[in-house]
């Protein structure tokens, strides 16, 4: 676990750091995601409670039992992010012991030192949040969500239009505020399939929050691919749904950069190839010859998803993987298959690697000279069974808002996939 405990050989930079971090009036920790261990970075105890108040980040249980019941989620959601090592930030109130509440807000970001951490500060907000109560009896909805620093969006629940959003979400989006007034929900969420949407209503009814992996499309049409979470709350006379986004698809879109598709089958190319194939790895050294002269892709890998094994089992053709053995086991969690289940991506794409957090890029991907790729999953009887990914050695080489690479050899592709694999049983 990194440690930034000042030693007497440290360098003056590293005791300069430590010394800022206890003069922060917060609690400073940092969280090590591959081996869940938490280290407080400084001394500050926030509260007479300052040990049950450090608590919250280490005992799951704790969080129950002090956070008020309509502020958990909103913690466990912010939680979560930290550890999947997002930049997030919540606030929510805590019951001490003698029974008085307290304010509190968590900050975290990835940690740019070590790619397996999240940094963060943990701090008693109370005199600041009793201050604006004082001000204002209780503060409005728009000053409440432009504290938060996501994209959010509350939505009336009768007619699914927009009622209010913050600076975040008006950026995102693209739309000024008499475009805003005329939004709904089917608009922002129209290229998720009607299955997805019934299920999110459904869920909202009977549970009054919603966590999931959603496409919301801004107002150049681009659609980005966000994790969201939907809470249902009652204010005054309205009922409505606040929509917190966190956006985590490093898109063109976002880049302002045109949209440049990815590679379709070269010309000559014959789907005859494939059908003589006789391995998994010739297979997907076949398919490797049918992108373009000029394509951006050096090599292919083919997972294999068990899940039940905690397992993805993957081979590579091309250039970065030529060494590499058949079927070289990697775990299941922290693997691209776990990111498109998790958050139901319809595919998975990274612009560059060295800026990623998930534990397969650092373990497979950035070893192989492999700077950004475009995974691509296949389901059998409704269970992940593959992810095949085009992989390139330079940054921005795919388009996340457009097809597939080899989109149209994809059905053959997986017809003469299970024709290799029932030939080695």
């Amino acid at each position: 676990m990194p440690d930034l405990s000042v030693k007497p050989d440290s360098h003056p930079e590293e005791k300069i750091l430590a010394n800022y971090f206890e003069e922060l009036p917060g609690i400073v920790w940092r969280i090590d995601v591959v081996s869940n261990e938490i280290t407080f970075l400084n001394k500050y105890a926030a509260s007479p409670e300052g040990e049950r108040i450090r608590a919250v980040l280490q005992n799951p249980q704790i969080p129950q039992e002090v956070i008020l019941p309509e502020d958990r989620q909103q913690f466990r959601s912010c939680h979560q992010l930290i550890l999947s090592r997002r930049r997030t930030a919540c606030s929510f109130r805590v019951r001490t012991e003698s029974g008085q509440m307290k304010w509190f807000k968590l900050m975290g970001m990835p940690d740019p030192a070590y790619p397996r951490c999240s940094l963060g500060i943990l701090m008693d907000i109370s005199v600041h949040a009793e201050t604006i109560l004082k001000a204002s009896g209780s503060p409005k909805l728009a000053d409440r969500i432009d504290l938060v620093d996501d994209p959010v969006l509350l939505v009336r629940f009768v007619d699914r239009t927009v009622h209010l959003a913050n600076q975040a979400a008006r950026q995102f989006l693209g739309h000024d505020d008499q475009a805003l007034s005329r939004l709904t929900l089917q608009d922002l969420l129209r290229d998720n399939p009607d299955t997805a949407l019934y299920q999110i209503y459904e869920e909202l009814i009977f549970s009054d929050h919603w966590n999931g992996g959603l496409l919301i499309t801004d107002a150049l049409g681009q659609s980005h691919l966000c994790t969201a979470h939907i809470q249902a709350i009652a204010r005054q006379e309205d009922n409505l749904l606040w929509m917190t986004l966190y956006h985590h698809n490093n898109c063109t879109a976002c880049k302002g950069l045109p949209v440049r598709g990815n590679d379709t089958v070269s010309t000559g190319f014959s789907v005859a190839s494939l059908r003589r194939c006789a391995s998994v790895k010739t297979l997907l050294k076949a398919l490797l010859k049918a992108l373009p002269r000029r394509s951006p892709t050096n090599g292919l890998l083919l997972s294999r998803i068990f899940i039940n094994r905690n397992v993805v089992s993957v081979t590579g053709v091309g250039a970065p993987f030529d060494k590499d053995p058949e079927e070289l086991a990697h775990p299941y969690e922290g693997s691209i298959a776990e990111s498109i289940l998790r958050f139901n991506q319809p595919c998975h794409v990274v612009a560059e690697t060295s800026k990623s957090i998930k534990a397969i890029d650092w373990a497979l991907f950035i070893p192989h000279g492999i700077r950004s790729y475009y995974a691509q999953p296949f389901f059998t009887d409704g269970e992940l069974a593959y992810v095949l990914i085009f992989c390139s050695t330079e940054p921005d080489s795919y388009d996340p808002d457009s097809d597939a690479p080899l989109k149209e050899l994809h059905q053959e592709f997986l017809v003469n996939l299970e024709r290799c694999l029932a030939r080695k049983r």
